[in-house]
């Protein structure tokens, strides 16, 4: 092991765990500066689990499990692997029957069995677990912290501490349709300046559109007929669509709320036209 030697101290190189790579995100709709958040924290550090906590958003609307999945979709691979999701989305006052942790592409998730794990994995590639629980527990910090530190203790090697799950809660997840004149997108997420995301993958778009002219209909004045870089290509209050760092299409008004000024509110579709 090579060594260095500053003024007669010896360091020797750090060797960095996957532990200690490992942060737990989470993902709730109890609202900014919620208690609830503040009660799963104080567990957590209770317990001595010291892994970053890092909340990604408290802001989902409430029970909307939509777009909880398409958030965390987006975002949770630019975290490190073995990192733990925590999915508290429509679990406070409302009934499940238990409560979940899967593995997916070198990730671990835990969130109530409502069909929220589902929506984000898009396939048989994830593995569930059950999560042990004697009775109905509603204070989830009671459920996920020491199941997390029973997880780090256990190397993140979930068939250790929990059994697979055999069925579980699953829903329809809301994908693009298209036909010969145009594809059909739902816009699932507005963040705080307006700016309204599809579900719309250029993968969808380009395979569609071929390369041809479109347009894509805001309004009944606003067309959009080309994709911009970023809101450098165009003026201020002008709207224009790009693709966000994740690949889906968005909308916005430069300087300007694409929700308010063109009516792109959550579950809106979004048409673009094969001209």
């Amino acid at each position: 092991m090579a060594r260095c030697f500053v003024l007669g101290v010896v360091f020797s190189p750090v060797k960095i765990s996957t532990i200690s790579l490992s942060v737990i995100t989470f993902l709730s709709d109890f609202g900014p500066d919620s208690f609830l958040t503040a009660s799963l924290r104080g567990s957590l550090h209770k317990l001595g689990i010291e892994l970053p906590f890092l909340e990604i958003s408290s802001s989902i609307e409430a029970f909307d499990i939509v777009e909880a999945s398409y958030l965390s979709s987006m975002v949770f691979q630019d975290f490190p692997f073995n990192s733990i999701h925590i999915l508290a989305t429509n679990v406070v006052a409302t009934s499940v029957k238990g409560h979940l942790a899967a593995s997916y592409k070198g990730h671990l998730f835990i969130a109530p069995d409502n069909g929220v794990l589902p929506l984000i994995f898009e396939g048989s590639e994830a593995e569930y677990y059950l999560i042990p629980t004697e009775t109905f527990e509603q204070k989830i910090e009671k459920l996920y912290a020491p199941f997390i530190q029973k997880l780090i203790n256990a190397n993140f090697s979930l068939d250790q501490i929990a059994s697979k799950a055999d069925k579980i809660n699953t829903k329809s997840k809301l994908v693009p349709v298209k036909d010969e004149k145009e594809l059909r997108g739902t816009i699932l997420f507005v963040d705080h300046f307006g700016n309204a995301y599809s579900n719309i993958h250029r993968s969808d778009f380009e395979s569609f559109v071929e390369g041809r002219t479109f347009q894509l209909n805001l309004s009944r004045h606003e067309r959009i007929q080309h994709v911009s870089n970023n809101f450098a290509d165009v003026l201020d209050g002008d709207a224009l669509c790009f693709f966000s760092d994740h690949d889906y299409m968005v909308v916005a008004i430069k300087k300007g709320n694409a929700e308010q000024l063109l009516n792109l509110r959550k579950y809106k579709p979004l048409i673009v036209e094969r001209l």
